[in-house]
């Protein structure tokens, strides 16, 4: 398994050699939240696509992304997701609100990737939605 602090030196690597000056990656729980200017957000989406990464919600003109560490072992985990969802069929109650859930992640089949097609499938029983999520906070 990669160090944090090995994914941390290699994210600002990958990121610093697409030509990106200002990106910030901290430590944060088992993950590294890297962030960019919001307006380049589609070329750190390329830049960063050598890792596991979900991207998080914008926040003060920049783009989040969380970014995990490759699993060591076979064994199942979970991962408790803060998100926002939109869409029709969404109860109006729920509208606007940071809700959670637990999504389980089974090395070798999913990875933290897969969280916003889970939450999707929770929440509306179709991974399709999976651009109706947005993720605030992974723990």
């Amino acid at each position: 398994m990669t160090t944090l602090d090995d994914l941390r030196t290699t994210i600002l690597k990958s990121l610093t050699t697409a030509g990106f000056t200002d990106v910030t990656a901290t430590r944060r729980g088992g993950t590294v939240i890297a962030t960019v200017p919001t307006a380049r957000a589609a070329w750190a989406d390329f830049a960063l696509a050598s890792h596991t990464t979900l991207r998080l919600a914008d926040k003060a003109g920049r783009a989040r992304y969380a970014l995990f560490p490759t699993p060591t072992h076979s064994n199942p985990y979970s991962r408790t997701v803060y998100f926002r969802a939109t869409g029709p069929g969404l109860d109006p109650e729920l509208v606007g609100r940071v809700m959670r859930h637990t999504v389980r992640i089974v090395p070798g089949h999913t990875t933290e990737a897969d969280i916003p097609k889970a939450l999707a499938t929770a929440l509306f029983d179709d991974s399709d939605r999976a651009g109706d999520i947005t993720v605030t906070h992974v723990a």
